[in-house]
């Protein structure tokens, strides 16, 4: 018993603190407006598997052109064809107040999804507006730079748990 808590409390401990994979996602409206991009973050797990979804809140890089921002999108992992992954995403619609009739109303849909062979990704993929499509472009999957999402400090977050389970081993041995 004496070697079998502090065993116990060290993978209870692990267990607890899980990473997570911060990526961003990048749409490149240039049809719409030169050099306007679409663009925010989203939270995956540590070891993110094909059926996996995160939300993410998106904004345009040229708010006064487009409807109210931000935008929720859904962001889902799933299986590729020559890589592991596939990154895609649900529809997204919005309004182009200063489009004409194809592009006013925008709806967004994947068109050949990003692949990735594992996390963090960088990869591209297509998507379009409408059907048929009144334009076509691209979408960018990257890492959010480390700078911008700190690790934990494991041995920060370790420390506690191994003081506990030394405290406890010796109530433990004391109490036989």
């Amino acid at each position: 018993m004496k070697r079998f808590l502090p065993c116990v409390l060290l993978i209870l401990g692990a267990g607890m603190m899980q990473a997570s994979i911060v990526e961003s996602i990048t749409f490149d409206l240039s049809p719409l407006h030169a050099g306007s991009t679409l663009s925010g973050t989203f939270t995956l797990s540590n070891s993110p598997m094909a059926g996996d979804s995160a939300s993410a809140l998106l904004s345009f890089s040229d708010p006064a052109d487009y409807s109210a921002s931000p935008l929720a999108a859904t962001i889902t992992i799933g299986s590729g064809t020559f890589l592991a992954y596939t990154v895609g995403f649900d529809d997204i619609t919005f309004t182009n107040p200063s489009g004409n009739m194809s592009d006013k109303n925008v709806d967004l849909t994947t068109s050949g999804m990003a692949q990735c062979a594992s996390f963090p990704c960088t990869a591209t993929g297509r998507f379009e507006d409408g059907s048929p499509a009144a334009f076509t472009a691209t979408y960018t999957i990257a890492p959010v730079a480390a700078a911008a999402a700190p690790e934990p400090r494991y041995v920060a977050l370790m420390l506690p748990i191994l003081l506990l389970s030394f405290l406890l081993r010796r109530r433990v041995v004391r109490a036989k």
